[in-house]
C-alpha cells in the first residue's frame, strides 16, 4: 500500500470518528438536577432565606418574585454518596428564591445544589393568581418562552392560594408535578378539567391579545386539586377573576371540549338523576344585523342514565326517559347561562371563543371590532338549544 493510498484512509477513518452520532457531552443524570415543577408566588423571603442573607448571602435585587423550582432525583449523588451528606427521603425537592429575574433566580439555584439544573424536562408551571393579579403574565414567563431548554409543551396552570403548595404532596412516593401533569389527562371523566393550555398555546393566545383561562388550583393539607379556572383579561394579561367549577363545566361545553364526565339533575321529586356523557357536539353560529352581533350555540349529546334515586321509575320506561332528558336539557341550559352572564356581566370577557367564530363566519366584522372584542361580545346576545338524547341505562333495567 503506497503512503498516498495509506494517507487517504486514514483521513478517511478520522472523517467517520466525527461523523459518529452520540452525546459529546453527556453527563449522567445522577449528577444533574432535573428541574420538573416550576411554582411562581408574589415575593416573600422564607425563614432560610432570610438567616442566609444575615449570614452574607445577599445581591442587589427587589423582592417582587418567589420561585420555587422542583427538580428530581433527590436520590443520592456520587459526591453525597462519598459524604454520607443527604438524609431525605422525599422523591423531590423544592428550592425556594427570591428576587426580580427569574433567569437570574435560576442561577442563584447553583449557589446552593453543587448539582447543574436543566430544564429540558419541566412538566408544569404554577402561578399564583396573586402575584398575576399584580404582574403581566407576558413579563412574567418572558424568560421561560424564551429559553431553548424548556419543552413548549410545559403546562401552565394558575393556583388561589400559593403556587408553592401545589408542588408538595402528602402522598408517599408522589411527585407533585408529575402528578399535577396527568391530572389533565383525566378529561374524559370530567368535564370540569380544561384542554391543557400549555406554553406554545399561552404564547399565541398572549400576543394575540385574548382573554382566556387558566386551569385553577386549590391545595390543602398536602392534597392538590383542579378547582375552577381563573381568568386573565388579553389587553392587561393579568388575572381579574374566577370561574367556580360548576361555571367550568358550562365554559367546556360551549367551547366544545367535551369528552366525558357527567350531568346532575333533580326531578320534581326532588330526587337525584345522574346522565354519563358519552359523546358531546356544540356548534356556535355568528349572525349579523347592522351594528347588532349574536349567537347561538347548539349543543347535542347522547348519553346513558347511570342513576336516579326514584326506585318507582324503570329505567326501560320510554315516558321516563323522556321526562329525564327534560331535566339534563333544562340544567345543562341553565348552567350555560351562568356562565355566560358572568363573563359578560361581571367580568366582560370572552373566554369561550366566540371571537373566532366571527372571525371565521364574518372576517370583514371581525376586522372592525377585533380592538374592542371583549366590550362588544359583553353586549351580544346569545340564545341557546340542548338536545340530549338518553340511549341506554346501564346494565340493571331496575
Amino acid at each position: 500500500m503506497n503512503s498516498m493510498k495509506r494517507y487517504f484512509l486514514f483521513a478517511l477513518s478520522i472523517l467517520f470518528v466525527l461523523c459518529l452520532t452520540g452525546c459529546w457531552g453527556n453527563k449522567e443524570i445522577e449528577d444533574l438536577s432535573v428541574n420538573v415543577g416550576l411554582a411562581l408566588d408574589v415575593g416573600e423571603e422564607s425563614e432560610l432565606e432570610q438567616e442566609l442573607a444575615e449570614e452574607g448571602d445577599s445581591y442587589p435585587k427587589k423582592d417582587l418574585i418567589t420561585v420555587t423550582i422542583q427538580t428530581v432525583p433527590v436520590l443520592k449523588g456520587k459526591k453525597e454518596q462519598q459524604m454520607g451528606s443527604s438524609k431525605s427521603s422525599s422523591m423531590y425537592l423544592n428550592t425556594e428564591e427570591t428576587g426580580d429575574s427569574i433567569f437570574q433566580l435560576y442561577r442563584q439555584y447553583s449557589l446552593r445544589r453543587y448539582r447543574p439544573i436543566i430544564g429540558h424536562h419541566l412538566k408544569v408551571i404554577v402561578i399564583s393568581s396573586e402575584l398575576s393579579r399584580k404582574m403581566d403574565l407576558d413579563k412574567l414567563l418572558k424568560f421561560i418562552l424564551r429559553d431553548n431548554d424548556i419543552r413548549p409543551s410545559c403546562l401552565v396552570l394558575i393556583s388561589d392560594g400559593k403556587a408553592s403548595e401545589a408542588l408538595n404532596s402528602s402522598q408517599s412516593g408522589d411527585i407533585p408535578s408529575f402528578h399535577l401533569r396527568s391530572m389533565v389527562e383525566n378529561q374524559f371523566r370530567n368535564n370540569k378539567i380544561l384542554a391543557p393550555m400549555i406554553l406554545t398555546k399561552l404564547d399565541g393566545i398572549m400576543n394575540s391579545g385574548s382573554s382566556f383561562v387558566l386551569q385553577n388550583l386549590v391545595s390543602a393539607k398536602g392534597e392538590t386539586e383542579f378547582a375552577g379556572a381563573g381568568i386573565i383579561k388579553g389587553k392587561i394579561n393579568k388575572w381579574i377573576g374566577t370561574l367556580n367549577e360548576h361555571e367550568v363545566e358550562g365554559l367546556t361545553w360551549i367551547k366544545g371540549e367535551i369528552k366525558g364526565g357527567v350531568i346532575k339533575a333533580y326531578d320534581k321529586s326532588g330526587e337525584v338523576l345522574a346522565y354519563e356523557i358519552k359523546s358531546a357536539k356544540t356548534k356556535i353560529k355568528s349572525k349579523v344585523q347592522g351594528n347588532d352581533i349574536s349567537f347561538h350555540v347548539s349543543i347535542q349529546s347522547e348519553g346513558r342514565l347511570i342513576e336516579n334515586w326514584d326506585t318507582e321509575q324503570v329505567p326501560t320506561d320510554n315516558e321516563f326517559l323522556k321526562e329525564a332528558e327534560g331535566y339534563f336539557e333544562q340544567e345543562l341550559k341553565d348552567t350555560l347561562h351562568k356562565t355566560v352572564h358572568k363573563l359578560q356581566e361581571d367580568y366582560r370577557v370572552d373566554v369561550a371563543g366566540f371571537r373566532d367564530k366571527l372571525r371565521i363566519q364574518h372576517p370583514k366584522v371581525w376586522k372592525k371590532v377585533k380592538k374592542e372584542w371583549d366590550e362588544t361580545f359583553s353586549q351580544s346576545d346569545i340564545t341557546y338549544d340542548v338536545n340530549l338524547k338518553i340511549t341506554d341505562f346501564g346494565s340493571s333495567a331496575k
